[in-house]
């Protein structure tokens, strides 16, 4: 006998049709003051949250408390998850009619509950259009929207530097390039970002372009520097396009798109980023010990999110530097300006996110007192000095004025939660909500009137009002007078010694108390959104003062620091150079006690001694010198001083720190393998205009091939021009016939069998690396310290470094080339040629050109 199919109930139907819409999400599906979870959903919460699994019908089934559903909400985002909210919109006399109101994702949320207040929530979507990559990322919180190209380059690299870079919580790509595209999945996947999968019509250029003009309520989009119908726009409108199915709200705090020129700021890859620690140390992962955390001074959450985007973007523009040093040079030379700012500042909310709350209509009434807040702190601070600062005119500043001062008046600051009756709306501010509320509290200078009256009409003194649950308000006189009472009254309980009674009047005056309760709660709520109204027609004035407050928080935080910890202001000069005299490492500086950390010199000009060579044992500060002079081009970049005495450099377009690869068994990737691949990358991109800064290269394999191939870098590094300091053991590489390099060491002291690491950088070479003196230091046991000095002298005590030099370089160089200078130039060309990028036409092209070069040699 066949088995009958299951026949769901109306509402297990709606759920169905409401989850087929939203199959990538988890479910909220709400059913009186809960929010139910059905078959597979249920199922993975339940394990998730370790919430109770049941079942109904056979059907599984769990739930949560809807006053509790944010704390379930963020632990289900932080396991990875999305969240549908199903609400119940309007009553049916069977069945209710329910919709999804928000989908809650990590990039989408814009509740504190889910937001760390000092981070950045990008959400960022990310496509191939034409041969290169384009993305967009926008902070719904901030309602910043940027639009970005960067090279599609085999590995993807410039792409991860992006993700490096704004760090997104969320990753929108186009699904068949993620599922067709296995380089491009293996690099996406790499981030920390959920990653959601749209359909390849999301990224439609055309679609997009028709979607911002509506968004925006332009004709086009030439006024934010940005053409029609460009390929980089499909980015933008996916994630648009995403942002409103998920927030079902409005986003007209998103008001502009900013095009991010490739220019506009110094590159930096992603293995770089984390060599340098900017946000994360490489020990643990955390904030402690990083650039960042040493430099922060950031007195409000708005001004921190900013300093970190700072950070992770330097700039490559001379004359936006400079405008961000005029600001700090404002605030650092008047010690009494910058004290009164951080002062202010410490009274300001965050403004962006509150707008923002307010603009997607999930505000509290509290984040409306905030603004009012954010806005007296505002005009505390703001003077004329600040006026180039500000896009806001003296207008709006008058009526942000009044709204701050008109929520003052209104709204209950003390008051934390949702809309409540009474408790929003201060008493005094409305008349007539203080009349409807003095009724609705019983009406009790009413009911003494009507007392009084009652008492002159009848001539009964004792005759009294009273109220109960079941007669209502009522007239009670003893027996002895109830034969007093006027006829018109009516007689509603009798007792043994009193009569009780009601009239018209008392009556009228009920039902006049009864309707003052809802007349009350509907006018203050009236009065409630009528400021909020207020808010929004100011939601533009009110995030241009949140990005004057952030930009001034950023300034004063760089000042600041620059008094703490003596920093001084680097000078860009166009002659290209980098000259520190007293430099320092502002982490290593920060977390040593004070006049410890021993500064150093860094002299690089225009055409001479471009290469510094930097050899000296381990523990002896080679590192820590590498990473302080790319921290302070990066610090001067970003518009910071810098921890020196004095700085002088050019701009540099490209910043490279190539320190400790280490292997990704993942990818098959020896550690070797992967130094290999950095430095590939290094001498693919790097510039005249360039840093770059390498510790140890060609330690992975053997010490003649490690020693070739550092050897061939260096060359070619001195060819390009770029500044370089590169740091090796292989002494060996100093005596090479290479021009232009710069020998720098580290300084030791010998005393006996004992060494000392001064850390002072002196011209010159190593002429060990103490390698056995560290290990004794490290604790190694004598025995086998022993056994390693008698193996030294055995097999290295004639050990001829001008003899190894010739051997390793120069009777290499006696051996011509199996081809002559045409093949070689085919060959460069061939390998450096873009197959992925090409179409077959243009490969057969090539290969006939290749062809016609060689038959014409």
């Amino acid at each position: 006998m066949s088995k009958e199919p299951r026949t769901d109930t109306p509402m297990m139907a709606q759920y169905r049709s409401i989850k087929e819409q939203h199959p990538d999400s988890v479910l909220f599906f709400r059913l009186g003051d809960f929010y139910e979870m059905f078959e597979d959903d249920a199922i993975e919460v339940s394990r998730l949250l370790n919430i109770t699994l049941t079942a109904r019908g056979g059907v599984p089934m769990a739930g949560v408390p809807y006053h509790a559903a944010k704390n379930y909400i963020k632990r289900l985002l932080d396991a990875g998850k999305k969240v549908a909210i199903c609400e119940q919109t309007l009553t049916g006399e069977k069945l209710a009619q329910r919709e999804v109101v928000q989908v809650v994702t990590p990039a989408t949320v814009i509740e504190d509950d889910f937001l760390q207040a000092r981070d950045t929530n990008f959400l960022m979507a990310a496509t191939i259009q034409k041969g290169l990559i384009v993305t967009s990322y926008a902070d719904v919180g901030s309602g910043i929207f940027f639009v970005r190209q960067v090279e599609h380059d085999a590995q993807y690299i410039h792409l991860l530097a992006l993700l490096e870079e704004i760090r997104p919580r969320e990753l929108l790509v186009n699904e068949d390039e993620y599922f067709l595209l296995g380089e491009f999945k293996e690099a996406v996947d790499q981030t920390s970002a959920m990653i959601t999968k749209l359909p390849p019509y999301q990224f439609s250029a055309k679609k997009a372009y028709e979607l911002l003009l509506e968004h925006f309520e332009v004709h086009t989009l030439k006024a934010f520097g940005i053409d029609d119908y460009a390929p980089y726009l499909s980015s933008a409108g996916a994630l648009l396009s995403y942002l409103q199915q998920t927030a079902r709200s409005s986003l007209k705090q998103i008001d502009t798109l900013t095009l991010v020129h490739s220019d506009e700021f110094m590159h930096i890859d992603e293995d770089s980023r984390k060599s340098l620690e900017l946000f994360a140390n490489l020990a643990d992962g955390s904030s402690r010990y990083t650039l960042f955390d040493s430099i922060d001074s950031t007195v409000t959450s708005m001004g921190t999110r900013k300093l970190k985007q700072w950070v992770a973007s330097p700039l490559a523009r001379k004359e936006a530097i400079s405008s961000r040093h005029r600001w700090v040079d404002l605030l650092y030379h008047d010690r009494e300006e910058l004290e009164r700012v951080r002062h202010e500042l410490k009274q300001v909310l965050d403004l962006e996110r509150l707008t923002s709350r307010v603009v997607m209509a999930r505000h509290l009434p509290r984040d409306i007192s905030g603004i009012a807040q954010a806005l007296r702190g505002f005009f505390l601070l703001f003077d004329e000095r600040y006026r180039d600062l500000l896009v806001t005119t003296h207008r709006e500043h008058e009526e942000a004025l009044a709204l701050a001062t008109h929520i003052d008046r209104a709204l209950n600051p003390s008051h934390q939660g949702p809309f409540e009756e009474g408790k929003v709306i201060l008493d005094g501010y409305d008349a007539e909500l203080d009349e409807l509320r003095k009724i609705k509290g019983g009406g009790k200078e009413l009911l003494e009137e009507y007392l009084e009256e009652l008492r002159a009409k009848t001539g009964i003194p004792t005759v009294k009002l009273g109220n109960n649950r079941i007669l209502g308000h009522y007239i009670e006189v003893t027996k002895v007078h109830a034969d007093k009472m006027p006829a018109t009254f009516y007689r509603k309980q009798t007792l043994v010694n009193a009569e009780r009674f009601t009239s018209d009047e008392l009556i009228a005056l009920e039902r006049r108390i009864q309707h003052a309760a809802l007349d009350a709660e509907q006018y203050e709520r009236a009065i409630y959104e009528k400021l909020v109204e207020e808010t929004l027609a100011a939601q533009k004035t009110l995030l241009s003062i949140a990005t004057f407050l952030s930009d001034l928080d950023c300034y004063q935080s760089l000042a600041h620091r620059a008094h703490v910890s003596s920093f001084v202001k680097p000078e860009f000069v166009d002659e290209d150079c980098l000259i520190v005299e007293g430099g320092r490492h502002p982490v290593v500086e920060a977390n040593l006690p004070p006049g410890e950390f021993v500064a150093n010199p860094l002299t690089i000009e225009k055409e001479h001694r471009r290469f510094c060579l930097i050899t000296g044992p381990n523990m002896a500060g080679k590192s820590t010198y590498l990473r302080q002079n790319a921290l302070i081009v990066l610090l001067a970049q970003i518009g910071s001083y810098v921890p020196a005495t004095r700085a002088t450099l050019s701009l540099v377009d490209r910043l490279y720190c190539r320190v400790g690869a280490s292997d990704n068994l993942a990818r098959g990737e020896s550690t070797f393998l992967v130094e290999m691949l950095e430095a590939a990358h290094i001498l693919r991109t790097a510039t005249s205009a360039s840093l770059v800064i390498i510790d140890e290269l060609g330690r992975g394999t053997s010490t003649q091939d490690g020693m070739s191939i550092a050897y061939a870098v260096m060359k070619q590094l001195i060819h390009i021009g770029s500044k370089t300091l590169f740091a090796t053991h292989y002494h060996e590489l100093a005596r090479t016939e290479l021009q232009n390099l710069q020998l720098l060491t580290l300084e030791v002291l010998e005393q006996g069998r004992e060494i000392r690491f001064l850390r002072r950088v002196i011209e010159g070479v190593a002429n060990s690396s103490y390698g056995l003196n560290v290990a004794k230091m490290a604790g190694i046991h004598p025995s086998i310290l022993k056994n390693a000095q008698s193996f030294q002298r055995q097999h290295f005590a004639d050990y001829d470094l001008s003899s190894l030099q010739m051997n390793l370089f120069s009777e290499q160089e006696d051996h011509p080339s199996s081809y002559n200078e045409v093949e070689e130039q085919v060959l460069v060309d061939l390998d450096s040629f873009a197959i992925e990028h090409a179409t077959p036409v243009d490969a057969l092209l090539f290969l006939k050109e290749l062809q016609e070069r060689l038959k014409a040699k």
